[in-house]
C-alpha cells in the first residue's frame, strides 16, 4: 500500500500521525505553513497575545506575504482579551480574520470551540491545543499543559474546507437563518461512514443528530478489550455513562485520567462528584498531575477519537466542535503507550478514600454538576429561544 508523503502528492491512503504536547505540535505546523504553497485556514478558540500568539502571527504575515490566501477565524469570547489591532499587520500582509459571533450579538452561550489548521488543503491539524503559551511554552512558570492533535495528510483532508468555510460563513450570520439552512444540509454530511480509517464529526447547537455523542457511544460499543479515555473536563451525557458501565460488564478494562488541577474549578469538582459511580461500576480513575491535562482522547482497542470536544454536556449540545476518528492500529498504539505514560504521572483514586472526602467538597461536587449538566443547557436553550423568537 502506497502512502501519502507528508508534503507530497498523494497517492493512496491519508497518512496519520499523533502529536504529544505543544513541543511536537507547533513546531509541525509551523514547518506546514512555512511550506504551504497556496491556502492556509486557522479556525482557534483561543488565539493570545503572547510570546506564542506572536510568534504564530508571524509566519501567518509571512505566507500572506507570500501571495498565499491566508483566513484566520477566532472565537469571540476565547480570544476575549485580543486587541483587534493584534491582526493589522496580517491585514496589511493580505490576510483575512474574522471573529466568530461578535458578543454584542446576544449569542454568548454558542461558541465556536473548534481547533483547526488547514493548508493547501492536504495537510490538516485536529486537537485541544489553542494558540498561547500554556500549550506551549508553559505560563507564569507553570510547565505547558498535556495535550494532543493530529497531523492527517492526504485527499480527504479537502473536505474540511468545505467545513471551515461553513463556519467563516455562520461566523456573523443571525442564528435563525443558520438553522433554516442546516436542517436542509446536515443529512448530507452528518452521516460518518463506518468503513472510513478517518473520519471528521462536526456538531453544533443546530444539530438535531448529536454526533459527537452517538460516536463516542459506538466506539464505547464496539470495543472489545480495553478503553482509555484522558479528558480534561468530564460532565458526559448519562448515556455514555451507561455504555461505559456495560463495557466494563462484558469484560472490557475501563482507563479514565481526569486533571488533577484544572483552569476551570467548576469542571474539576462535577468530574469528581462521578469518581464514586465510575469506580463501583469497575472502572479505573487516575489523576494526572504533573501539570494541566487539556486532553480529549479516547482509545478504543484500535480507534483514536480526539479533537476539541470535551466529553461533557457543552461540547455535546451547545458548542461547535471538531474530532477526528482513526481507525489504524499503529496510531491507537501511539496513542495507548503515550497513556501508559501518563499514568505513571499519575495518582490513582481509590473508593475509600473518596468516600472520605469533606462535606464541603461534597456540596461542591453536588452544585458543579448541576450548574454544567443543566444550567448551561437551560441558559443556552433560553438564548437560542430569544434569537429565533
Amino acid at each position: 500500500m502506497v502512502h501519502v508523503h507528508r508534503f507530497g502528492v498523494d497517492l493512496g491512503m491519508p497518512t496519520v500521525r499523533l502529536l504529544k504536547n505543544g513541543s511536537e505540535v507547533f513546531p509541525a505546523m509551523v514547518d506546514a505553513i512555512d511550506r504551504a504553497a497556496s491556502s492556509i485556514a486557522l479556525e482557534m478558540y483561543i488565539f493570545a497575545d503572547d510570546e506564542t500568539g506572536r510568534e504564530f502571527r508571524s509566519h501567518l504575515i509571512a505566507a500572506a506575504n507570500r501571495g498565499l490566501r491566508v483566513m484566520v477565524l477566532v472565537d469571540a469570547w476565547g480570544a476575549w482579551g485580543l486587541p483587534d489591532s493584534f491582526w493589522n499587520a496580517f491585514r496589511d500582509a493580505g490576510g483575512k480574520v474574522r471573529s466568530f459571533q461578535p458578543l454584542k450579538r446576544g449569542l454568548l452561550p454558542f461558541r465556536n470551540h473548534r481547533k483547526l489548521l488547514l493548508v493547501d488543503d492536504r495537510i490538516a491539524y485536529i486537537g485541544g491545543l489553542n494558540v498561547a503559551n500554556e500549550y506551549y511554552r508553559g505560563r507564569d512558570g507553570e510547565p505547558p499543559w498535556r495535550d494532543n492533535a493530529l497531523e492527517i495528510t492526504g485527499v480527504e483532508v479537502a473536505r474540511l474546507r468545505r467545513s471551515f468555510t461553513r463556519m467563516w460563513t455562520r461566523a456573523e450570520r443571525p442564528l435563525k437563518r443558520r438553522i433554516l439552512r442546516l436542517r436542509r444540509v446536515w443529512s448530507a454530511r452528518g452521516r460518518a461512514v463506518p468503513t472510513r480509517r478517518v473520519r471528521f464529526l462536526e456538531s453544533g447547537p443546530e444539530d438535531p443528530l448529536r454526533p459527537l455523542r452517538g460516536v463516542f457511544r459506538q466506539i464505547i460499543r464496539d470495543a472489545g478489550r480495553n478503553i482509555d479515555l484522558a479528558v480534561s473536563y468530564f460532565c458526559p451525557p448519562v448515556r455514555v455513562l451507561w455504555a461505559l458501565r456495560r463495557a466494563v460488564k462484558r469484560g472490557v478494562r475501563v482507563r479514565l485520567l481526569f486533571p488533577e488541577k484544572s483552569d476551570i474549578p467548576l469542571a474539576r469538582w462535577a468530574a469528581r462528584g462521578l469518581y464514586g459511580r465510575l469506580l463501583r461500576a469497575g472502572m479505573e480513575v487516575w489523576e494526572y498531575h504533573p501539570a494541566m491535562l487539556h486532553s480529549k482522547l479516547a482509545i478504543a482497542d484500535d480507534t483514536v477519537l480526539t479533537g476539541s470536544a470535551n466529553l461533557d454536556i457543552r461540547s455535546a449540545r451547545i458548542n461547535y466542535e471538531l474530532m477526528a476518528a482513526v481507525s489504524d492500529r499503529d496510531v491507537a498504539a501511539k496513542a495507548r503507550s503515550d497513556f501508559e505514560s501518563d499514568l505513571k504521572d499519575a495518582v490513582p483514586i481509590r473508593l475509600e478514600d473518596w468516600r472520605n472526602r469533606s462535606f464541603l467538597q461534597k456540596l461542591k461536587e453536588r452544585i458543579s454538576y448541576w450548574l454544567l449538566a443543566r444550567a448551561d443547557v437551560v441558559i443556552s436553550r433560553l438564548a437560542l429561544w430569544r434569537r429565533m423568537g
